[in-house]
């Protein structure tokens, strides 16, 4: 750098700053360690109806609801003894207050910055109103589209299974083949209705959970059990291997059976014709881990990071039957909401292993209990 841009930016730099945080599409704040606004921007006027003459020197908290402010102060002094770059608004109700008392939903950045030796905190503010509205809207439309799609679809799955029930020795083959795909085509779209609406009761923390003290093993026998007939149609064996017999699990049966059936969907739906698909039971430190091992050609490692996001899927090639790509993301979030972890691993000789560390009852009992009185 020469001597005359050097000098340049020397005399330049503080004015393009000022600037540059002046023309800021979002609000920026900067604060002192006291919390006390030291300045503002055009943004944040616009945002909140104050003049920057009616902020400065005011406490940051002037800018939440009245209900938030005696909180705010508390996590405010937190901050200032471990102050470290942060945001809040981002997967929790986080709301600003205008002069005129209205209240709108907000995302804060956090970054802490020393000026000759003094904290201050640069915040910059962002009005995320039309998100939350957008969001809103799509979760009402998803929902009023599954709920009326549902009830339709299991009538006409229901029906379609009589008329296969009762007309398969009447009907030409051609016409009972298609009345078979019809029906396995609305049992997929009603699997497919069901897992949207999970996953908007698990995002929403709406999902119930009835705990209660259970067999692992025979938990798994009735998952195998209900899903020999999707085994059966994949042409592929499931078995149930080494198994624990004593291993006792604190768990919703329900959501657990769900958790397995969706490992086992998601193995089959790999698996190629002939081979078999095994279901094993073990101790795992203080937990129990259910094991879902396929041999299927493995997870592609562009794919690793996203198995278990809503919707993501790897390439089909080689896989019989699409899907949602719900399955796994929900087991994982059911799994959470049992205390548990998920994962998956190559398995030896070929073929994946998904996996489910689940705590013993007794485990999980001393650890509530310990939680409780800490």
């Amino acid at each position: 750098m020469s001597v005359a841009v050097a000098e340049r930016s020397e005399t330049l730099g503080p004015e393009i700053f000022r600037l540059a945080v002046e023309v800021c599409p979002s609000g920026m704040v900067i604060v002192g360690a006291d919390g006390a606004i030291l300045t503002v921007n055009a943004e944040i006027e616009r945002l909140f109806g104050y003049s920057r003459d009616e902020l400065f020197g005011r406490p940051i908290e002037i800018l939440l609801p009245e209900h938030a402010r005696g909180k705010h102060v508390a996590q405010r002094a937190g901050f200032a003894r471990v102050p470290s770059a942060r945001y809040l608004g981002t997967g929790r109700d986080f709301s600003g207050r205008r002069k005129d008392g209205s209240e709108f939903p907000i995302e804060v950045g956090l970054n802490p910055v020393r000026v000759g030796g003094e904290l201050m905190v640069i915040s910059a503010i962002v009005d995320i109103s039309e998100r939350k509205h957008l969001e809103r809207m799509q979760d009402e439309f998803v929902s009023t589209v599954s709920h009326e799609l549902r009830t339709p679809l299991t009538s006409i799955t229901a029906s379609l299974g009589l008329l296969l029930a009762g007309s398969t020795d009447r009907l030409p083959k051609p016409a009972a083949h298609l009345l078979e795909i019809a029906q396995a085509n609305c049992q997929r779209l009603v699997r497919m209705v069901n897992d949207i609406l999970d996953l908007k009761k698990l995002d929403a923390g709406q999902m119930p959970f009835n705990f209660q003290r259970c067999e692992a093993r025979a938990l798994l026998e009735k998952a195998i059990e209900a899903n020999q007939g999707l085994a059966e149609s994949c042409s592929v064996a499931v078995r149930l291997g080494a198994a624990r017999s004593d291993a006792v699990l604190y768990v919703d049966p329900d959501r657990f059976i769900q958790v397995v059936t969706n490992l086992l969907a998601n193995a089959l739906k790999f698996s190629p014709a002939g081979s078999e698909v095994t279901v094993v039971l073990a101790k795992h430190g203080e937990s129990v881990r259910i094991g879902v091992r396929d041999h299927g050609a493995g997870v592609p490692a562009e794919f690793r990071s996203r198995i278990f996001e809503s919707f993501a899927q790897a390439d089909e090639t080689g896989g019989k039957k699409g899907g949602s790509g719900l399955g796994l993301s929900i087991a994982r979030r059911l799994v959470a909401g049992m205390h548990g972890q998920i994962g998956f691993e190559d398995a030896e000789g070929g073929g994946t292993l998904f996996y489910v560390d689940l705590p013993n009852a007794d485990h999980l009992a001393r650890w509530q209990g310990a939680a409780a009185t800490g």
